[in-house]
């Protein structure tokens, strides 16, 4: 007979369990995205919104893009950069990913519409300095 004990232990049990999957299957996706062919794509838009969580406000900059696959199917992505202010989101916009700048996107050959742009690591970080003090 089953104490009320076992149960919360198969709770946390298949909640552990669960957890464990779901980052495996994450973990999956990333390494077999390493092997993702490239195309050539370029920015077509600029999107920047207002958003709120329990930090406070922030502002999102998305991203389109579009590339075509190697048989000149043409498809779109987006990716995005939070901000905490809308010019600081503009600013790099307008920096690092203006409208028609060309930029590497790696697709999944199984299905073309799962992409996203690769980026070097300054336009994650934004450490680039803006101005050499010699």
């Amino acid at each position: 007979m089953l104490r009320p004990h076992d149960y919360q232990m198969f709770f946390w049990l298949a909640l552990a369990a669960a957890a464990v999957a779901v980052i495996g299957r994450g973990f999956w996706l990333y390494r077999a995205s390493l092997t993702w062919p490239t195309a050539d794509g370029s920015i077509t838009r600029l999107d920047v919104e207002r958003k709120r969580n329990a930090s406070g406000p922030y502002f999102r900059a998305t991203f389109s893009y579009e590339f075509l696959d190697p048989n000149g199917q043409r498809f779109s992505g987006s990716w995005y950069k939070n901000f905490s202010s809308e010019s600081e989101a503009r600013d790099f916009a307008a920096r690092e990913l203006p409208i028609g700048k060309p930029v590497v996107v790696c697709f999944n050959p199984r299905n073309h519409a799962s992409s996203d742009l690769e980026l070097d690591s300054w336009t994650y970080t934004n450490d680039r300095p803006t101005s050499l003090n010699i």
